[in-house]
């Protein structure tokens, strides 16, 4: 005995596939306009890298806000010595401002011209469709946001520039302050990479990997282009020779300001300390 055909007005319907935000608000102009827009809306970026929107005006607009910040901070940074009374003429002192507001910029995008091709690459292993350019767009996006908020902290270290005479302390409070907005920048890379595949999650391993390779990156290319603050000890130079390295430095740094111990000035030429090469 063959049972009756299931009536068909029972079925259940067929549960609609969700539909996919759409960016609705336009990109507004003006530095600081755009500035806002892109704190206050990431729903509005995601959506424009992953359906390729305006991407060629996503680039601009990351590109700008990158050179303005590091720049802002760069300057605060160089002007570390001005404000505490380094032994280095007035036009030597006004040179570092410059030359620090130029090379942060300089820094942040040489790590992202260097680690672009392993992060493209690696994420379409891991089941990623995207273009060259939406991963271009994604990555200078985290350099956006790392430079705003350093950007954001250079009034606090302004602050310790005035309020404190210890160069050991000043470096490692840079050093934390590029570290903190460095792992932000990364952790909107993963979260803008998700949001834009649609796909599956980034996997741990590849974010560790690339939270080394930024590390390594970054700070490599940090102890190549110092000084930024620069020893006070020091002759003014725009670059320094290559030898040392940034973690040494850092190290003695700690060390120095948690015992209390200084060095006197001018030491052997023959062997210079990590903390006179300078950051």
């Amino acid at each position: 005995m063959s049972l009756p055909p299931y009536p068909e007005e029972s079925l259940p319907p067929p549960s609609p596939s969700p539909a996919r935000p759409e960016s609705t608000v336009a990109l507004p102009q003006g530095f600081f306009a755009r500035l806002d827009f892109f704190l206050q809306n990431p729903h509005e970026i995601t959506c424009r890298l992953r359906d390729g929107k305006d991407l060629p005006t996503l680039i601009r607009m990351f590109f700008t806000l990158s050179i303005v910040n590091c720049a802002i901070y760069g300057g605060v940074m160089g002007g570390n010595n001005l404000l505490q009374g380094a032994d280095m003429i007035l036009w030597q002192k006004l040179a570092l401002i410059i030359t620090t507001g130029i090379k942060v910029p300089i820094l942040f995008l040489l790590t992202l011209l260097i680690v672009l091709p392993p992060i493209y690459v690696s994420n379409s292993f891991s089941g990623a469709r995207l273009s060259f350019m939406q991963v271009l767009a994604t990555l200078l996006g985290s350099i956006a946001l790392a430079s705003t908020i350093l950007a954001s902290l250079a009034t606090v270290a302004l602050f310790f520039s005035l309020t404190t005479m210890s160069y050991d302390f000043i470096k490692l409070l840079h050093v934390g302050f590029f570290a903190y907005a460095g792992l932000s920048g990364i952790l909107f890379l993963v979260r803008q990479l998700e949001g834009v595949t649609l796909i599956m999650k980034t996997p741990l391993h590849l974010q560790v990997a690339w939270l080394i390779l930024y590390i390594f990156v970054g700070t490599q290319l940090a102890w190549v282009l110092r000084p930024f603050i620069a020893s006070p000890n020091e002759p003014f130079q725009v670059l320094r020779s290559r030898s040392g390295s940034f973690y040494e430095s850092v190290q003695h740094s700690a060390f120095l300001m948690i015992t209390g111990k200084t060095e006197k000035p001018g030491p052997s030429p023959e062997k210079p300390s990590a903390r006179e090469e300078g950051y």
